[in-house]
């Protein structure tokens, strides 16, 4: 798989301060669609998906939702461990409207 782009945050442990690295990989044909893998590296785990589409446009979008869903619903965020950027609150991606109401100011402002 060729990366299209990343991400790096940071989490704010225990352990000290970690870096967190999202993927996302350029989109491919699959079967009946087009397939957009993704992957976020957590200090402690791995998570890999993709985001389908009728277009490799929608299955970009489709993954940035699904990696938005998956920082928005880990306990990182829920703990308030989780940052992006100085300055900035939120992460940057989009997450689908069943869930908007989880956004950090900066991206309820901008997403």
């Amino acid at each position: 798989m060729e990366e299209l782009v990343a991400r790096t945050l940071t989490v704010n442990a225990k352990e000290g301060r970690q870096t967190l690295t999202v993927r996302i990989f350029r989109p491919m044909v699959a079967q009946a669609s087009w397939e957009c893998p993704w992957q976020i590296e957590w200090p402690d785990r791995t998570r890999t998906n993709s985001g389908h589409g009728v277009d490799s446009m929608q299955a970009v979008l489709h993954a940035m939702q699904m990696v938005g869903s998956e920082l928005y619903a880990s306990e990182e965020h829920r703990s308030g461990h989780l940052t992006w950027k100085e300055g900035y609150s939120g992460y940057g991606f989009p997450v689908p409207v069943q869930i908007r109401d989880l956004l950090l100011r900066d991206d309820a402002r901008f997403l």
